[in-house]
């Protein structure tokens, strides 16, 4: 048996204090209590038949000259700076690979393929990522150039360590069995404990 009760209804002060705040303020403009529409107050022309009805039913609202142009200047500036952004991706990467070493193990192998494999994808997808930028009046080709550029940089840098790694065929002996390899005359050694 408890002490103490709560009564979760409504006292008559709370009735007598929410009917007297109910009416004291006015309904916004536009604001109907009934149904939660937007009521139309502006002139006689509520309908729709013959007012200034623009966008709501048949015809698109016309776009000034003006508009259009900063809209056209706002995705190129948009497209560059999606292409700018693409060359902290190929610094990190060419930074995971300088990391790894020359040394042929999975891990350099992984980041290696890896820096090949994302620049000849971003290169060949190129079209599709740069849509979202044009339309008709809007010219992207300098940002996907500039975009296509920065990945081949990528691109070379990868190919940069295959050959560093020793996994580039560039000699004739890569190709033939019957060839020796070519002689490294110079070698260089870690350094050792004594």
């Amino acid at each position: 048996m408890s002490l103490y009760k709560v009564d979760f209804k409504p006292s008559a002060l709370a009735r007598s204090i929410s009917k007297d705040t109910t009416n004291q303020h006015a309904n916004p403009p536009g604001f109907n209590s009934n149904n939660g529409t937007k009521t139309t107050s502006e002139g006689s022309g509520g309908s729709g038949s013959g007012g200034t009805n623009d966008g709501k039913k048949g015809k698109p609202p016309i776009v000034p000259k003006r508009d259009e142009e900063k809209m056209r200047q706002f995705r190129i500036r948009n497209a560059y700076k999606f292409a700018q952004s693409s060359f902290s991706g190929v610094m990190m990467t060419g930074v995971m690979m300088w990391f790894t070493g020359n040394g042929i193990q999975i891990f350099s192998i992984m980041v290696t393929f890896n820096g090949l494999f994302q620049p000849i994808k971003a290169i060949l997808t190129s079209g599709k990522t740069f849509e979202r930028f044009g339309d008709k009046n809007t010219d992207v080709t300098t940002p996907r150039l500039m975009y296509c550029v920065i990945q081949l940089m990528g691109l070379a840098l990868a190919l940069r360590k295959l050959n560093a790694m020793g996994l580039l065929p560039t000699h004739a002996s890569d190709w033939l069995s019957g060839l020796k390899p070519p002689v490294f005359y110079e070698r260089a050694y870690g350094g050792t404990e004594m």
